[in-house]
């Protein structure tokens, strides 16, 4: 230290210099301080508070890391021979000594990946309070089944991959089904969609770009591993339904009309919609329309039974049951 007492710290201001107080830290890590904001003190190793020596040159002006050559204890604990310091020296020189803890993992779609926050203390002084850091090399099997959870089931990411857009296609058209049939059955829940994945994609992929790298040797020999098919998206037992029941088009005197679909109870566009071009509407009659689509009909004649007065509504008792056997005795569309 230049024959100086505590080897160089309080330096003159034309040696001070960060790389001497580096030298210095590598055997003082134990003797650093991160000051209390409230107090005129620090917090030391081991939950040890000091304050800085009077006679220091820091004493007016406290910076808010420092180490110290000494800690005495007189009438209470002082760090003398003190020097200023940055946490980022510190924690290089600690690696061994440091301890890490992580909270609040989470997917960011922005990175495909799980992102974490990072504490790094070193002898309970907090070096590092929030650092955001990559979670996959810190837990691989918890980032990636978040990975699976939200990139490959939610969609939460972007991506180009061709069985990802065919999935989502074929995911519409479910959904799409579900909204003519008026039911929330058929697509298979969030689940089923990720034993899927899980079962195919290896441990090691955790983010978006392991994927990517994965996947791009992957798919020349298996190019059909990660697409969905129909029976895999359909619960079973779901009844049987016929996607003819529900028909894109209506044909009405002639001229075919666009029909779409949404199952929302209580809005307007509730139901089976019919688009009518405007030159067009006084010249469909309202009845064209009475047969409603074929996979409605039942439902709809449940519905007329059940309006008619009791005294005749009893003699039609399991509703249902004579609601499907009149729909067989009438041939479709030739009566209102």
């Amino acid at each position: 230290g230049g024959g100086r007492r505590g080897g160089g710290a309080d330096l003159p201001e034309e040696i001070d210099t960060p790389k001497v107080h580096q030298s210095l830290l590598a055997g003082l890590l134990s003797h650093v301080g991160l000051k209390d904001a409230q107090k005129n003190e620090y917090l030391g190793a081991r939950g040890a508070k000091f304050a800085l020596f009077p006679g220091s040159a820091l004493f007016r002006k406290p910076p808010r890391w420092v180490m110290a050559a000494e800690l005495v204890e007189t009438s209470r604990l002082w760090g003398r021979i003190a020097g200023r310091v940055e946490p980022e020296w510190v924690e290089p020189l600690a690696q061994h000594l440091v301890k890490r803890s992580y909270s609040e993992p989470h997917w960011e779609k922005k990175q495909a990946a799980v992102m974490a926050y990072e504490k790094v203390t070193l002898y309970g002084v907090p070096l590092v309070t929030s650092r955001k850091v990559n979670f996959g090399r810190i837990d691989p099997a918890l980032s990636r089944e978040l990975f699976i959870r939200h990139a490959l089931v939610e969609g939460d990411w972007q991506t180009h991959h061709q069985f990802w857009r065919d999935n989502q296609r074929l995911l519409t058209e479910i959904e799409e089904l579900e909204n003519r049939a008026r039911r929330r059955d058929i697509l298979v829940d969030d689940q089923t969609i990720f034993d899927f994945y899980d079962a195919r994609v290896p441990a090691d992929v955790v983010s978006g770009r392991h994927f990517d790298a994965w996947w791009k040797k992957v798919r020349r020999e298996r190019p059909d591993l990660l697409t969905f098919t129909r029976e895999l998206l359909m619960n079973e037992g779901r009844g049987g339904v016929d996607e003819a029941d529900y028909p894109d088009e209506w044909q009405a005197d002639g001229v075919t009309l666009p029909l779409t679909y949404t199952f929302d109870p209580g809005t307007a566009a509730d139901g089976v919609t019919v688009d009518i071009p405007l030159p067009l509407l006084n010249q469909v009659p309202a009845e064209t329309f009475d047969w409603q689509v074929p996979g409605l009909r039942e439902e709809l004649v449940v519905a007329l039974i059940r309006s008619l007065p009791k005294a005749l509504r009893r003699n039609f008792v399991p509703v249902p049951d004579y609601a499907r056997a009149a729909l067989a005795a009438m041939p479709a569309g030739e009566e209102p």
